[in-house]
């Protein structure tokens, strides 16, 4: 028992270890990267007026020619629908054939998404004295 939870916390450390290698040399490997196209997502009128903000890192798989043919989403942005809209987003992306590496074919290609909604709708708040179109100014 005591030696399947030394085991246990052997694989967890080196595991722990892998991420943190992978965290740090995937950013050296991607900085170079030449994207084509690699538009923002926009945000959907219900995304904006419920002022959703985040950040998502998404996985990307690609093809030889640099399309986007999949993504996972390694760290959720805590929105289900700011998570979607990233994916999305990163399906018409397109990185120079010439900055594909192997591993982006094969394991993934790490990219980060950033929401941020720099006019946040204001708060409408009742207030008996005005209606609430007079609060939108």
């Amino acid at each position: 028992m005591q030696e399947n939870t030394l085991c246990m916390q052997i694989h967890a450390r080196k595991a722990v270890l892998a991420i943190i290698a992978l965290l740090v040399a995937l950013p050296l490997a991607t900085a170079n990267a030449r994207w084509l196209e690699k538009s923002e997502p926009k945000l959907p009128f219900g995304v904006y007026i419920q002022g959703l903000q985040g950040s998502v890192v998404l996985s990307l798989t690609l093809d030889k020619s640099g399309r986007v043919t999949g993504t996972n989403v390694l760290r959720s942005s805590g929105h289900p629908a700011l998570d979607e809209l990233a994916r999305n987003a990163a399906m018409n992306w397109r990185l120079s054939a010439d900055s594909v590496l192997p591993t982006d074919i094969s394991k993934g290609r790490v990219e980060l998404v950033t929401f941020k909604n720099p006019n946040p709708p204001k708060q409408l708040t009742p207030d008996a004295g005005h209606p609430y179109w007079a609060q939108l100014r």
